[in-house]
């Protein structure tokens, strides 16, 4: 099977939310293109993962681990963003070190990296006829969404071995997470917390499949003449880990999630004759 252009299936991408390859000026054409302490950037992206296992850890060391669970934000959206950044190489990493971390931080939320990069890239390939396992979840209605939601993560996992170029790792990578789940439930007459860890784990790729299907760059799910969605927001892009930026960063997918702001006006000047719809939130 091709892996360029797997077969067609019901995860076929559709023309009212696949974003089109978008006319915006090279990165190398503009005046002033974002900059910024690319070493600092890799620490605080890489490093937030861990803080928050940290924090889970020591929730559940001083007796307060049913209050862990409120740590998954922290833990699952910063580890989802840091493997986002990952795939696209926007953090000066050599392909070696990009690999690594892929599996490192897949394993940390009992992910395979390696399926999510494989799928992503589909999610940014130009075209509505093609594959899109991952922005698939999309077109389900709220009626399908909480079983599409809770399959996402299988889902992803199968597609992404079936056609990713990594095979090797990604088998890894799944074999790794079976083996932690299995070993989670054949513990929990002892202890509970690994089981607890496993769910928790889930739960997170449950709540970001469904912000991915319905969140504020699919205009919560409704309706829409154009798949061209601009966020604006001041306080909860923090909360969403500026992935509100996702027509910007369909624009220029190389570039730091945390810069593509300073790339808003260029992208809204570009766009300016398109059918765009603004979603403004409230803070």
């Amino acid at each position: 099977m091709s892996q360029n252009r797997p077969t067609q299936t019901h995860w076929t991408s559709r023309a009212e939310r696949a974003i089109p390859k978008l006319d915006v000026p090279s990165l190398r054409s503009l005046d002033e293109a974002p900059a910024g302490d690319e070493r600092a950037l890799l620490t605080l992206l890489v490093a937030r993962p861990f803080v928050g296992l940290g924090v889970f850890v020591a929730m559940v060391a001083t007796g307060w681990w049913l209050l862990a669970p409120g740590v998954l934000w922290l833990l699952y959206g910063s580890t989802a963003t840091a493997l986002h950044h990952l795939i696209h190489g926007s953090l000066g990493l050599s392909p070696v070190a990009r690999h690594r971390w892929l599996t490192v931080l897949g394993l940390l939320i009992l992910e395979s990296g390696h399926a999510w990069q494989a799928t992503h890239v589909m999610h940014h390939r130009d075209g509505s006829d093609l594959p899109d396992p991952e922005g698939y979840i999309e077109y389900l209605s709220w009626r399908q969404l909480p079983l599409g939601a809770f399959q996402w993560r299988f889902r992803i996992a199968a597609w992404g071995w079936r056609h990713g170029t990594q095979r090797r790792r990604t088998t890894t990578e799944l074999t790794i997470v079976a083996g932690v789940t299995l070993l989670s439930l054949a513990l929990a007459p002892v202890t509970v917390l690994p089981l607890i860890y496993v769910a928790m784990m889930q739960l997170g790729t449950f709540l970001f499949a469904v912000l991915l299907a319905k969140g504020p760059q699919t205009n919560f799910g409704r309706a829409t003449t154009t798949p061209l969605m601009m966020v604006h927001t001041r306080l909860l892009g923090v909360l969403l880990f500026n992935h509100h930026l996702h027509l910007e960063h369909h624009a220029y997918p190389k570039v730091p999630m945390a810069r593509l702001r300073h790339l808003r006006p260029t992208v809204e000047t570009a766009l300016a004759d398109e059918n765009v719809l603004h979603v403004h939130l409230a803070a």
